[in-house]
């Protein structure tokens, strides 16, 4: 039993991992979210610092869209603006303290490119692709169902009506959405199990132990549709060589037409020394200077 346990904690769990804005700065994910430091108060004598934030993180409300997308930006950056305003102006200011539902990491199951099947709604009982999920709210966008009809035009009187249809969320820890079981096409709840060798987890059905493949279109990301197709090239890895010193990469792929192989670009020629530019200059050219240098601080 205790081998077992241990095993299973071991192995890695690969599909948490799966996510749009995984290559995206986690410092920029959080500026668009508007939680972060506007400005932040030390050094006042023991007490503990103040933090202004941009938008008080108490305050942040998940929403279906993206952090990054317009309306969704738009709609934070109003909310710390008056959040702001109400400081200035000494006022209160009610902070959202709304519940989060969010599915654990580990027990998530749905994820982009999956065949579902819609539980609610006017599309109740048909099947569809799902486009993208938003992890933070449970939403799940299904292409081409539970739509919405809208007026792009309403804005603009001289114009003629211009409608389109916009997907809906559908949430799955209400049961809105769920997986078509590859066996019997019949709707049904997912589970993750290690497979027979004890290297890798598998998503099974619940109901017919069948296993239901991750989709190659739950591991796009905002930089490649697939990772294995990406190139190193020569100039990114130079980039990582110089930048921490060290090298990020165990191979690759070398690029046609180059004249210069890949280990002589990487040769390091370059010795560190504890001098500054100028007297290294100084040492090159044979000057002695027996000035004392000043101190000099950064901020």
């Amino acid at each position: 039993m205790w081998p077992t346990r241990m095993l299973s904690r071991s192995v890695r769990r690969t599909y948490m991992e799966l996510d749009f804005a995984k290559h995206m700065p986690k410092e920029y994910v959080e500026k668009v979210k508007r939680t972060i430091p506007k400005k932040v108060y030390t050094n006042r004598y023991g007490a503990p610092d103040i933090v202004r934030w941009t938008l008080h993180p108490d305050d942040y409300v998940p929403s279906d869209g993206r952090p990054w997308e317009l309306e969704t930006f738009e709609k934070n950056v109003q909310r710390a603006r008056d959040y702001h305003q109400h400081k200035l102006m000494h006022k209160f200011f009610e902070l959202r303290h709304e519940k989060k539902v969010a599915i654990p990491a580990e027990e998530w199951t749905i994820f982009p490119g999956d065949l579902v099947q819609v539980m609610i709604g006017k599309d109740k009982g048909k099947t569809g692709v799902v486009s993208r999920v938003n992890k933070e709210t449970n939403a799940i966008f299904v292409r081409g169902r539970h739509t919405k009809l809208i007026n792009d035009s309403e804005n603009f009187s001289d114009m003629d009506p211009l409608y389109r249809q916009i997907e809906q969320p559908l949430y799955a820890h209400k049961g809105q959405v769920k997986l078509v079981d590859p066996s019997d096409n019949e709707p049904c709840d997912a589970d993750w199990v290690l497979n027979e060798e004890g290297n890798e987890y598998i998503r099974i059905s619940k109901r017919s132990k069948f296993q239901i493949p991750v989709p190659q279109l739950a591991r796009v990301t905002s930089e490649y549709l697939s990772p294995d197709r990406y190139v190193v090239t020569r100039d990114e890895k130079i980039f990582a060589e110089v930048v921490c010193h060290k090298l990020l990469y165990t191979s690759i792929t070398e690029v046609e037409g180059k004249d210069t192989p890949a280990e002589v670009v990487l040769e390091k020629t370059y010795k560190p020394v504890l001098k500054s530019f100028e007297e290294e200059i100084a040492d090159a050219m044979g000057i002695q200077d027996k000035r004392k240098l000043q101190p000099t601080y950064w901020y």
